[in-house]
């Protein structure tokens, strides 16, 4: 299969992210750049509590109830304002309003520009729109797509399990269930519909989210979206880091959305560079997307408080300038600082309450104070190669904002991101650590893929700053779009962005997209699923019944079966905990024909077939399971089919 095959699934991928959340976006009186940045996250917010309502209502969650559930919430709120809002005004703003031409092109060209490279980039990594990551979470995620589809609940509340029966605890399901519903729209394999949400989440959703929080701070202008376009894709440690390491798709997902969650923050707070909106409507919307950024990954939902901090710091000064000057009263000044105080209570008593167990944040530190220091400002964590283009741009913007003293904001930005990679990349293990990082599993990669959130925004204003430096010194500076020399500096600017997205793409992404790619290599020897075991997995819907119930050890990759073949498996993640009964098969299942409990347990979950994938496990575990030797001297198993050393056996001893 070719990405040309792909384009489908890609167009399906794009309906079900864009569309949904644009109808609501609109409705709700959203403009501009603004309506295009929170398009995606109010999709996104429409499809986990969508889910979580259809579970609730009893109904399948497929393409048709999303779409069901997404008008009838874009009906109710239209019908809301219309009330509160569109009735009592006695003006009629219009209903489009258009921006200048050059900001048009500037949009378009640095969103294609960082959609070309992205997904080249990205298709590079995947190898195949067929191939899966060759890691250890990449089995639950692959089997919830598949246990969404059978079971049509893909209710956040439930996914944790994996459990038909309808039990479970809260995991985050957003992404899975958008994958869920690309894969029943568009007809593609789950790993085709998985390879292109992703790829369309990061050219796309990362680019315009980066977009947006950008103009926060430079204003709609065509050199903003220019100067984004070209560094969207230059960061190693996002979006290219959680597609390889983990993999961490739910955390994928929620980043592409954070940038855009800070703008709206900034616009509530009145300290963007403009806003058309006001900060009531800018409140309805961030309102309106936190739950699917929440539904996406919990943990950048906790975050985003952190990175409030700076945010909220330039309110209070500003504040505080308007009380000396005499244009706030006293009372309202003191109200702020009471907020703040309220806000950082809150916040501590959430991150402390909030967070995975000590057991499951078991991640050490991998380096000294100093060198995370370092990893953190250049933006090259985990060992990257450094981008010296993106080190330079870094300075110039540091250097712009202070020399302007506005919009120091943004470096607030980044001083936290990399406080947090400095405490759990650099901090000894112990109580101070976890208490800061306990939120992220204490795991280093997590909070490194946050370093480009604030990173974008301050390398594009040093690149914007050095653009309008140069422009000041023309006669007649086009800066704004308004007369005639526009045009050549759209052409110096367009060649000027286009030579940095080039020395962008440098020794740093290399290694990222390089690192990538061994990941989704299927191989002979592949760490999660070998050439042979993939194959004789695609042979299944002619060997195992359908309904029948598949016996594997999930660490091997056997369970799998489930997600690309649709046969169901006792353990279908590499976490799950089994039954007793499904214990006395994994340890008794050589003793067939002596213990009478094992055939008892094959009847009872109606299980006589079994994936024997060897005795290689993911990351070297060493989950209990009969080895391939023991299988193969077991009486009453019959070898139905085999590709290599991996094999599927019939119970027929039973």
């Amino acid at each position: 299969m070719t990405w040309f095959d792909t384009l489908p699934t890609l167009l399906a991928a794009a309906a079900l992210i864009f569309l949904p959340g644009a109808i609501l976006a609109r409705i709700l009186g959203a403009r501009g750049i603004t309506w295009l940045a929170v398009s995606a996250p109010l999709s996104m917010t429409l499809v986990g509590v969508g889910a979580i309502v259809a579970q609730l209502a009893h109904v399948r969650w497929t393409p048709v109830i999303f779409l069901v559930l997404s008008l009838l919430t874009s009906a109710g709120s239209w019908l809301i304002r219309y009330f509160m809002e569109i009735r009592q005004r006695q003006s009629r703003a219009p209903l489009w309003v258009r921006s200048p031409n050059a900001t048009i092109a500037g949009l378009i060209g640095g969103l294609s520009m960082a959609a070309g490279i992205l997904s080249w980039r990205l298709s590079r990594a995947f190898i195949s729109p067929e191939n899966i990551s060759q890691t250890y979470d990449n089995v639950f995620h692959l089997n919830a797509v598949r246990f969404i589809i059978d079971t049509g609940n893909g209710s956040s509340l439930h996914l944790a399990s994996l459990d038909p029966s309808g039990t479970g605890s809260f995991y985050p399901a957003v992404w899975h269930d958008l994958v869920a519903l690309v894969s029943q729209l568009s007809g593609a394999s789950i790993p085709v519909s998985l390879n292109a949400t992703n790829m369309l989440l990061a050219a796309v959703v990362w680019t315009i989210s980066a977009m947006f929080l950008s103009s926060r701070v430079l204003g709609s202008r065509p050199a903003v979206y220019l100067a984004t376009g070209a560094l969207a894709g230059a960061f190693s440690a996002f979006p290219y880091l959680l597609l390889e390491f983990g993999v961490l798709y739910p955390n994928f997902l929620a980043i592409t959305l954070f940038p855009v969650t800070i703008g709206l923050v900034a616009d509530v707070l009145r300290v963007s560079k403009h806003s058309h909106h006001g900060w009531i409507r800018s409140s309805i919307l961030l309102l309106a997307i936190l739950p699917g950024v929440a539904l996406s990954h919990p943990s950048i939902a906790i975050v985003l408080g952190a990175f409030v901090l700076p945010v909220l710091g330039y309110w209070l000064y500003k504040r505080f300038r308007a009380y000396r000057d005499g244009e706030l009263p006293f009372i309202w000044f003191l109200t702020a600082i009471s907020g703040l105080i309220i806000y950082i209570v809150a916040l501590q008593y959430v991150w402390e309450r909030f967070r995975p167990s000590e057991k499951a944040s078991f991640w050490p530190p991998r380096q000294t104070i100093a060198q995370a220091l370092g990893e953190g400002f250049i933006n090259a964590p985990m060992g990257s190669p450094i981008s010296w283009v993106l080190v330079a741009l870094t300075l110039l913007g540091v250097y712009g904002m202070l020399r302007g003293n506005q919009d120091i904001w943004l470096i607030g930005l980044l001083a936290v991101g990399i406080a947090l990679f400095v405490v759990v990349s650099g901090f000894a293990k112990g109580d101070f650590r976890s208490s800061i990082t306990g939120v992220f599993y204490n795991d280093s990669y997590r909070l490194a893929a946050l370093l480009p959130v604030a990173g974008i925004a301050v390398t594009v204003y040093g690149s914007v700053w050095i653009f309008d430096l140069l422009c000041s010194k023309l006669q007649d500076p086009p800066l704004h779009g308004r007369t005639r020399p526009w045009l050549a500096a759209m052409t110096a600017g367009t060649i000027g962005v286009v030579g940095l997205s080039l020395v962008t793409q440098d020794n740093s992404v290399d290694n990222a997209v390089s690192k990538a790619r061994s990941s989704y290599n299927i191989t002979a020897n592949a760490r999660l699923l070998s050439t042979d075991e993939a194959a004789l997995i695609e042979r299944a819907d002619r060997t195992i019944p359908t309904g029948a119930t598949v016996i594997v050890n999930p660490s091997t990759g056997a369970s799998l079966v489930y997600a690309l073949e649709d046969r169901r498996v006792l353990l279908p993640a590499v976490s799950s905990t089994p039954s007793p009964e499904v214990s006395v098969l994994i340890n008794h299942l050589s003793d067939l024909k002596k213990n009478p409990e094992v055939c008892a347990a094959v009847r009872n979950l109606d299980s006589y077939y079994i994936l024997d994938f060897g005795n290689k496990q993911i990351n070297n575990m060493k989950k209990p399971f009969p080895t391939s030797e023991e299988l193969a001297a077991t009486p009453g198993l019959t070898l139905i089919d085999q590709e290599g050393p991996a094999k599927l056996y019939r119970i027929d001893g039973c």
